[in-house]
């Protein structure tokens, strides 16, 4: 007799724009596209605004466990379909060990650029973006990840035109904060203009294009600290930055057997 699998009740909320319920007399939903439309009399139309969609999981006298929450300016109530809006993904996720004393905080950023995004098949051009340590981190090290991320995105300006979707796992109560530039993500850094911030659980399930996202940069940092004798290999570690890291050592993806990315 197989064993029956117990699956926690999922729930998924959408908030909208307020100013669609002047435009329109209600909604629809196209389950072809996954997406929620406005409709004025016989007519439906797209809906206004920016409207925010949270993926969450009950749990046993717990709070329900955030699997998924990001924001766009087209309705889904389909996470793929929301982030896949953006020109860019670019997930980020830290993990942070001691050694001797020391911290060492690997992040691993994942890039990826839908081409042509599809219910049932993606066409996109995908690669590990970033793969580095930080020692020491005086703040914390998610967002000092983040932040050397954003960095070199901006250096790179030319390869990420249009919007950026930031994927990450932590910090969701400050979100809202980040989009809207009213809080920095680390000193007095904000987000740039063209990069929301997206927040994905690596425990969302398999339906969740974010949570694979976010999955694989944690496996990549952990292969990296698991394969790779960092206190005794002295090559390619820099001085860090004041106040914030004392070295940073970037990594040669190029160079490297990287483990494959999953969809």
């Amino acid at each position: 007799m197989s064993k029956k699998i117990k699956r926690d009740p999922r729930r998924i909320r959408v908030d909208l724009d307020p100013e669609n319920a002047n435009l329109c007399s209600g909604v629809a939903l196209d389950f072809r596209n996954q997406a929620i439309l406005g409709i004025d009399e016989t007519r439906m139309k797209p809906l206004v605004g920016s409207t925010h969609l949270k993926f969450s999981r009950a749990r046993n006298n717990k709070p329900d466990k955030i699997l998924y929450s990001g924001a766009s300016n087209g309705a889904w109530f389909n996470s793929n379909q929301q982030i896949l809006s953006y020109d860019h993904l670019v997930a980020v996720d830290t993990n942070t060990n001691w050694l001797n004393g020391s911290s060492v905080s690997v992040t691993a950023a994942f890039h990826l650029i839908p081409i042509s995004p599809r219910l049932k098949k993606l066409y996109c051009h995908a690669r590990v973006f970033m793969l580095f340590e930080l020692w020491n981190a005086s703040v914390k090290p998610e967002n000092l990840g983040w932040w050397q991320v954003l960095n070199a995105i901006q250096l790179y300006q030319h390869e990420f035109c249009g919007k950026i979707g930031l994927i990450v796992d932590s910090d969701l109560g400050n979100h809202p904060e980040f989009n809207d530039h009213s809080k920095p993500i680390v000193g007095d850094y904000y987000l740039p203009d063209n990069v929301t911030m997206i927040y994905a659980s690596d425990k969302g399930g398999p339906e969740h294009l974010s949570t694979k996202m976010i999955r694989y940069c944690h496996n990549l940092a952990s292969d990296l600290y698991r394969n790779n004798q960092l206190l005794l290999n002295p090559k390619g570690i820099e001085r860090g930055v004041d106040g914030f890291y004392s070295h940073i050592r970037q990594w040669d993806t190029d160079e490297m057997k990287l483990r494959p990315f999953e969809v």
